[in-house]
């Protein structure tokens, strides 16, 4: 089966460049799309209850500086990038939503080595209820 779109899951982080070329050399070698994708789980009560999650949704600053990062990250993208969604959720929930609605049959995570990602995986907890193929790509800290 080749994938005919593929969406690269961002945390905004540092990795977010290689994650995205990643996406990108496989998207141009498939001859698929590619999209972006920022699911914010910060409010989730999963994290609200380890004391994560202080933020205040009702004000449109965070999702403009969202949009911003992905926009830059957009214009960096050595391939076109079909569309840039942003989402506020529980991940794996989120993210099946999106897929269902926009087409992704691949998503492409990244994952952390850390202490703190072995303990509270976000990647991991998506894994497990996800509907679409996954490719989990490992960073190094």
């Amino acid at each position: 089966m080749a994938y005919q779109h593929i969406v690269v899951a961002t945390d905004l982080g540092e990795n977010a460049a290689q994650l995205l070329q990643k996406g990108a050399e496989l998207a141009s070698a498939l001859q698929a799309k590619l999209s972006l994708i920022y699911i914010d789980i910060h409010h989730t009560g999963y994290y609200a209850e380890l004391g994560i999650g202080a933020y205040n949704y009702t004000d449109q600053k965070f999702s403009e500086r969202a949009a911003s990062i992905l926009a830059s990250f957009k214009n960096q993208s050595p391939h076109p990038i079909a569309e840039v969604v942003i989402g506020r959720g529980e991940l794996s929930e989120e993210l099946n939503n999106a897929a269902q609605e926009k087409g992704f049959d691949l998503i492409i995570f990244g994952h952390h080595h850390d202490l703190w990602s072995r303990l509270f995986s976000a990647t991991r907890q998506a894994i497990n209820n996800l509907q679409i193929d996954v490719l989990v790509i490992p960073i190094e800290d």
